[in-house]
This record gives C-alpha cells, structure tokens and sequence, in this order.
C-alpha cells in the first residue's frame, strides 16, 4: 500500500500466438524475428577483396574506426553555403582518407552586442577518390569492423609464414631483450 493506494495488478498481455509479451506477426511479415535484426556483418572473403582494392589511408581510417578532420583551430571557420532552414554550412575533409566530408550546420544567435555560434548537427558523406577509389565497400556485403579490417590487414602481412616458426621467434625475442 503506497500513500492508501493498493498498486495495480500487473497481467501479462497474452497475443495471437499464445507466448506472454509478444507481438502478433503481420500479414505482410513486417516483423523480424530476434535473430535478423541489426546489421549484418561482411565474409571474411568480402574484407580481403576490400583491403586488396583500397589505399593504406582508406585502411588507416577504416581500421582506427574514425576519420581524422581538423579542428577549429587548425583549419578555421569557413561556412560553404546557407541551408534552407538559414544554418551556416561547413564542410571538412578527413586528413588521412581524404574521402569522407564531414558536413555541419551551424547556428548563429546574436545576444545582445554578442553574436554566438553553435554546431547544430553534422554528418558524414563519402565522395570518389581520383582513380574511382571509394572509402564504403560494395553494398550487399554487410558491415565491415574496424577490428575485420585489422584481422585481413594482420594476416595479409603475416601470410605465408608457419605459425610454429612465428612463435618460436617470437620467444626467442622476448627471451633475447628478458636478458639484455
């Protein structure tokens, strides 16, 4: 009893297919079952072709997980254009991949003798790189981790070598600089 009021009895909804809680399906199957929400994630197979066709920068940015794009004070405030709604537009190119543009809009309000400006939202687009070069990888492949990216790059560069002969050499370089 809170306050001289019993709480309410919870009952579970009971639907079309009998389970408590659960949502009757649509005619048209609009509902995905657990298992086939989220996104999903590329082949192996898909990641190496990637890695094969792109530049060491696109990887770099794709392997970090981030671009890279200067700050204020690096390379100042310059708005491109005026959006419809009247927000201030800027547009960075990343440093590293020079592919992706992150785009923001700004707001300015002036207060008084101050003018005052903030970053409303921003997003990022992908633009073609001399040569074709894209940073997105072919739609229909499913999404690509840093943590992939890492793995094709690692084993790209590790390949050919026994894994046996790769550990023996790495103990004995931890045993050589334990004694040095």
């Amino acid at each position: 009893m809170i306050n001289g009021y019993l709480p309410a009895k919870r009952k579970e909804a009971i639907v079309a297919d009998g389970k408590p809680g659960t949502a009757a399906r649509s005619i048209q199957g609009e509902q995905q079952d657990a298992e086939q929400q989220g996104y999903v994630k590329a082949s192996d197979e898909d990641v190496d072709l990637y890695v094969d066709r792109v530049s060491d920068d696109v990887i770099a940015c794709r392997e970090r997980g981030r671009h890279l794009f200067p700050t204020i004070r690096q390379a100042g405030i310059h708005f491109t254009g005026v959006d419809d709604e009247g927000l201030f537009l800027r547009r960075l190119l990343c440093t590293c991949c020079r592919l992706a543009v992150r785009v923001e809009k700004w707001e300015a309000v002036r207060r008084g003798n101050k003018t005052r400006f903030a970053r409303v939202t921003s997003g990022l687009e992908y633009q073609e790189g001399p040569g074709g070069e894209r940073y997105l990888a072919p739609s229909g492949r499913g999404h690509m981790t840093p943590r992939q990216i890492g793995d094709s790059v690692a084993s790209k560069a590790l390949a050919g070598q026994s894994i046996t002969a790769l550990r023996k050499a790495v103990k004995a370089e931890a045993k050589q600089a334990k004694n040095a």
